[in-house]
């Protein structure tokens, strides 16, 4: 794998915390900031995937007749009762 040089500029807080963390870690801020990088990545794989999934997952569902009107009338059933006629659903 071919490597490429990125320059970072961190506040100067964030550099000393960095520092720290390496130092505790007994790595250097170079394998700190690579391990966070790659794990941030996968982080973002991981999150696209599940966008997809829901996506996938939602395609088609306003698209059929409901099969309960309280589906059809949510807004009704939400917002045009009486105080005290709601029911609680543990």
């Amino acid at each position: 794998m071919s490597e490429v040089a990125v320059e970072l500029k961190l506040a100067s807080e964030q550099y000393k915390q960095l520092t720290a963390v390496a130092r505790a870690q007994q790595r250097s801020v170079t394998e700190v900031m690579q391990t966070a990088v790659t794990e941030w990545l996968a982080h973002q794989a991981h999150m696209e995937r599940a966008r997809d999934l829901m996506r996938e997952l939602g395609q088609g569902l306003a698209s059929g007749a409901s099969g309960q009107p309280i589906a059809r009338e949510h807004d009704t059933h939400l917002y045009s009762r009486r105080r005290g006629d709601y029911i609680l659903v543990p």
